[in-house]
């Protein structure tokens, strides 16, 4: 082989070396693709949570700021609509954001309860008040008497709220369980279990 010849394969080694070197380097060198953190949370803008950097919703929304606050109601029921005489209305929030208070005052007492959020529009109530004291003529349309007894109440409703946050209303279904023995015109009522259905209409003030 000439010296030439031999120059050249020198050199084709030489570089086929440094390529390989380079090569090497490179691989050694490249960073994986950086993948993009996807934030996960609530997209609803309406909601209490709502979070503008969201890409992806978790189910985390919750409304409860949509309900809270004074109302002047109107409720009227079947038989017992003067057990709400002069009531007003007012949905505080709790701890549990799924939550609500209600706490309807009226002019003879309160009656509290609670109530869950189940969409961003309706709110769900399904409670028994034991121990509620209220007048039994308040109870039964046209009775005559008057006499303060203990009764077990029980609400189910669904209310639901405007788009404005404005009004809320539903109709409710009550029970009303005496516990004490009614002394009618002089005649012992003992106990009795009273259905009654009431329509509630409340205006946020």
């Amino acid at each position: 082989m000439s010296p030439k010849s031999k120059d050249m394969s020198r050199s084709i080694k030489y570089l086929s070396l440094c390529i390989i070197v380079a090569t090497m380097i490179f691989v050694a060198c490249k960073k994986e693709p950086e993948v993009e953190e996807i934030i996960k949370g609530c997209m609803d803008i309406t909601a209490d949570n709502y979070n503008p950097n969201a890409k992806e919703s978790d189910g985390s929304c919750t409304y409860q700021k949509r309900f809270v606050g004074p109302y002047d109601i109107k409720v009227l029921c079947d038989q017992s609509s003067d057990i709400f005489t002069d009531a007003t209305m007012e949905l505080k929030a709790t701890p549990n954001q799924k939550k609500v208070e209600f706490i309807i005052s009226t002019s003879s007492t309160n009656i509290n309860f609670f109530g869950s959020i189940i969409s961003k529009d309706t709110i769900k109530v399904d409670t028994l008040i034991p121990d509620f004291q209220a007048d039994i003529k308040n109870i039964i349309k046209n009775l005559p008497v008057s006499q303060i007894v203990k009764v077990d109440l029980g609400i189910k409703s669904k209310f639901a709220i405007t788009a404005d946050n404005k009004k809320l209303s539903g109709k409710m279904a009550l029970v009303l369980i005496s516990k004490d023995t009614v002394n009618y015109l002089g005649t012992k009522v003992p106990p009795l279990i009273l259905p009654d259905n009431c329509e509630l209409n409340a205006t946020k003030k």
